[in-house]
C-alpha cells in the first residue's frame, strides 16, 4: 500500500469497494485504505457508508465513524462506466481527494468543488 500512495506517476485511482445491504440502494458501505479530503475536509482511512439523500436527489452523505460530510454532486456519464460500487480519487502531491462516486449500476456523480 506504501507504494501506491508514495507513487507519484498516479493521477487518479478507483477504488472498488465491498458493498454491505445495510439498506435498499440508498446506502453502500465503502473501505478506504488511506485518508482523503472531501471538499477540504479531511476524512482518515476507514469504512464509510456512502447514502443518498431522499430530499435532495444531488446530494451525498459520506459518514464514517468520526467525521462525516454532505456534498452536492451532478451527475457524470462515461461509456467505460464501472459496474461495481466505486469511489474515485485524484492524487495532489501525497493526498488523494474524492471526485466521483459511482454505484454498481453504473451510474455516477462527480463531487461538485472537488478541484
Amino acid at each position: 500500500m506504501r507504494a501506491v500512495m508514495m507513487s507519484s506517476a498516479i493521477a487518479a485511482m478507483t477504488l472498488t469497494a465491498a458493498v454491505a445491504q445495510a439498506a435498499p440502494a440508498t446506502r453502500e458501505q465503502v473501505k478506504v485504505p488511506f485518508a482523503f479530503t472531501v471538499n477540504g475536509q479531511e476524512m482518515p482511512a476507514g469504512t464509510y457508508a456512502v447514502r443518498h439523500d431522499d430530499d435532495q436527489p444531488y446530494a451525498l452523505l459520506i459518514q464514517g465513524s468520526h467525521e462525516s460530510v454532505y456534498v452536492m454532486t451532478a451527475p457524470v456519464s462515461s461509456s467505460a462506466a464501472p459496474q461495481d460500487i466505486s469511489l474515485v480519487f485524484a492524487k495532489d502531491g501525497d493526498r488523494y481527494r474524492l471526485t466521483q462516486v459511482w454505484d454498481e449500476d453504473g451510474e455516477g456523480v462527480s463531487v461538485v468543488g472537488s478541484r
